[in-house]
Formats: C-alpha cells, structure tokens, sequence
C-alpha cells in the first residue's frame, strides 16, 4: 500500500490519541487513550474496544503473519477492560479517575496456536501521540454496584486481568469503603507486575487495604 493509501485509511478509522505509553517491560504496556469525542460516562469494571488496521506495522519477535487478500485495508478489533492508575502523577487519590482518557493493561502476544496475533504485535509499535482506533460504546456488568460499604472484597487475577480490579479499587478508596479489601494477582514472574509499585504505596496509606 502507499503512505497515501495509509494515511487515507488511517484518517477513515482512527478517532483516538495516545496520550502516553508506558513499559513496565518489552511485553507489557499500560497506554492511556484520549478519544476525540471525549470520555463517554462509565463505571469501574467496564470495557472498551481498542483497534488498529492490518495495513499498519508489526513488532519484531512475533510469529509471522499470512495476510488473506483483501484483508490488508480492514480495522482489527478487540475489548480490553478499562484500568485505572488508582493514584495520580503526584501520588495522590484523584477525585475522578480517567477524566480525559481511558487506560489499558495490554500483554504482547507474541504467539498464538489457532491464529498468528493480530492486535498485540501492532500496538506495540504505538508510540505517543500516534493515533488508534477506541470503539464508543463502555460495557460490562462486572462491576461494584452489588459491594455494600462495609462487604470485604476480594479480587482475583492473572496478569493484565488485574486492570479493572485497578478501576474498582480506586473506586473502593474513593469513597472510603469500609470493608477489607484483597487484591490478589498472580504472574510468572515479579517483572510482569505492572502496577505493584502503585499497590506497595496503597497498602502502606490505607489500612484496610
């Protein structure tokens, strides 16, 4: 395809900016997407559709890719739950989270038996400011509207399925829950834990948590 072609397509599909981009490590990401219409009203526990075109470029590492013809100007999608940094960029609990954009917790997938990986690879050469595609509709019933206020919590979780336990956390301290709150989440190894800095300062502050 021509950069024209791209940048066509692009222009056509993409309605979101990354805000910024972190790794914890090469295969972990949590970015930070700003939708051009804005951040549509949501609760913790939800998600969100991310997704970028099969025109765009790989990470290098990752299982090869056949591409079926006509293929190569379609939109790749997939539902992430939403995260949440719980703490703000001065260590703080903000009083609302995800104000002016949504956050994701994304492993790469580097190999895959039944298919090559499709998204992951692509996401992981987005680079801030660069533009991506974030679906309008925020769903999900997975959330804390049956928690009463002084319920103990238990969250329960592998690798990136701790973001939105992230969501709901913040949610809990925000409005000074009462109960204990556990959040567990298991990884092979301590590098893949993305937010755990985030966590060692929160059990520290608060505690019932």
């Amino acid at each position: 395809m021509t950069p024209d072609e791209i940048a066509e397509l692009r222009t056509k599909y993409y309605n979101a900016t990354v805000a910024s981009l972190k790794l914890p490590n090469e295969d972990l990401m949590i970015v930070r997407v700003q939708p051009d219409a804005g951040v549509q009203a949501h609760r913790a526990g939800q998600y969100s559709t991310l997704g970028m075109g099969h025109w765009e470029p790989r990470a290098p590492g990752c299982q090869d890719e056949l591409a079926k013809p006509g293929e190569e100007k379609k939109l790749i999608r997939r539902a992430y739950s939403i995260s949440c940094s719980v703490l703000d960029d001065a260590g703080q609990l903000p009083e609302q989270a995800n104000r002016d954009w949504l956050e994701f917790y994304i492993v790469l997938v580097r190999q895959a038996e039944k298919a090559p990986p499709a998204l992951t690879p692509r996401l992981f050469v987005l680079k801030e400011g660069e533009r991506i595609f974030m679906g309008e509709k925020i769903a999900g019933h997975y959330t804390l509207d049956p928690v009463k206020p002084t319920d103990n919590v238990l969250f329960l979780s592998t690798g990136t399925g701790e973001a939105p336990h992230n969501y709901m956390l913040w949610q809990l301290l925000r409005n000074n829950h009462q109960g204990k709150i556990l959040s567990a989440c298991c990884v092979r190894y301590k590098r893949d834990l993305g937010y755990l800095p985030t966590q060692e300062v929160l059990m520290k502050r608060h505690a019932n948590y």
